[in-house]
């Protein structure tokens, strides 16, 4: 078997929910060894079940097992349950330290400094470690400290307010958590980064990962036409401004929708095709992309006429047989019991494929684990995903 890039590498684990839980587990996806250090007794959010899953797993047992985020985020971990703030989980946390290439903490600023695991501390300890900490505004700055969730540099960053509908105002904009899988993505080149440096050099380094300065690389564009062309971005709904026809259409059927994106010109020509030539579609502003962009709503308008007298799956058909971008928007069950996974191997690790982790409850100091006394349990995922390069 061929070897993964980070094997013989260890790192220690110590975030929270799936921001940082997610990052670690693709750096474990190429081989390095994750070890998951869950605080103890307190046990942080993404512990047991949330929501419907709550009450439909009250009665069962190993409630603390049943959190979908907590099983999607942590596969291919070791973990153990320690409280550093007694002298016997403080001395096992060092000793696990010693062994390890890098430290990843989830927290707001200062958090870590409190518990006396700043980096300062640590490298008297380990000089060529590795430390990452992903506060929301950084360690330094007129935030420090804040705390907050992957919504809060969403909306700081502007983000929130593009995101929405032309006609509505930024409360009816779902929130979500964009910040967050920026830096589940983002921290693996990071820590290889560093890893790479330290092979260089022989040291190690601190890495000041800032939620909020990620995102605001996402929105480049938005930054640049307020400083070049003193126009402020303002919501587009489903509109791409780099392509139309393209949004979601209604269809034939109680709340059926089909999503549909057309790029290009041979697109365009594909999607007339499928409509069967209207005479609406032989304007000659439709021609170029610049002239369907200025007349995309009368294109909008017409393609409703034509989706709204078809099935969604209808549709889709017509439109892919043509090389037109086009998808049913499904629903859950349909999507979970549809074709598409009856036809797929799950021995592939492909959809919904893999054994959820089992976790140690937080409350109990020897189930899921071993009994080391008051400060340490230790478990070990069984969610293994990894595959072969």
């Amino acid at each position: 078997m061929s070897r993964l890039p980070l094997e013989g590498y260890r790192f220690i684990d110590m975030t929270e929910v799936w921001a940082g839980p997610m990052g670690t587990s693709f750096l474990g996806d190429l081989g390095a060894e994750i070890v998951r250090v869950e605080s103890y007794p307190r046990d942080g959010r993404g512990g047991g079940a949330q929501g419907p899953q709550a009450a439909a797993s009250a009665n069962l047992p190993r409630a603390w097992d049943r959190n979908s985020t907590y099983h999607m985020a942590n596969r291919n971990k070791l973990g153990i349950a320690l409280n550093v703030m007694e002298p016997q989980g403080r001395e096992v946390f060092h000793r696990l330290l010693s062994v390890s290439d890098a430290f990843i903490i989830g927290f707001s600023s200062g958090t870590i400094s409190r518990m006396g695991f700043d980096y300062e501390t640590l490298v008297q300890h380990k000089p060529d470690l590795i430390m990452l900490s992903m506060p929301a505004w950084g360690e330094r700055g007129p935030y420090q400290g804040y705390v907050t969730w992957g919504s809060g540099p969403d909306a700081w960053t502007g983000h929130h307010s593009l995101r929405g509908y032309p006609d509505l105002d930024p409360s009816a904009t779902q929130g979500i958590f964009h910040a967050d899988a920026i830096v589940a993505a983002t921290m693996p080149f990071a820590i290889m980064s560093a890893l790479h440096y330290r092979d260089r050099t022989g040291k190690g380094q601190f890495i000041d990962f800032s939620m909020a300065e990620l995102i605001m690389d996402h929105l480049a564009r938005p930054g640049m036409d307020w400083v070049m062309n003193n126009r402020v971005a303002t919501p587009m709904g489903n509109v791409d401004p780099d392509c139309a026809p393209n949004g979601c259409y209604p269809c034939a059927g109680h709340d059926s929708w089909v999503a549909i994106v057309v790029r290009t010109d041979a697109q365009w020509l594909g999607l007339k095709e499928a409509l069967g030539n209207p005479a609406w579609a032989e304007d000659p502003r439709y021609e170029s992309l610049l002239g369907r962009l200025r007349a995309r709503d009368e294109i909008d308008s017409h393609l409703r006429e034509w989706t709204q007298q078809r099935l969604a799956a209808a549709v889709v058909g017509a439109l892919q047989e043509h090389g037109v971008a086009a998808g049913a928007v499904g629903r859950g069950r349909g999507t979970v019991g549809g074709r598409f996974r009856r036809r797929r191997d799950p021995g592939r690790g492909g959809f919904l494929a893999g054994r959820p982790a089992e976790r140690p409850n937080p409350a109990d100091r020897t189930a899921g684990g071993y009994d080391c006394g008051g400060a340490i349990r230790g478990h070990r995922s069984g969610n293994a995903q990894r595959r072969d390069p």
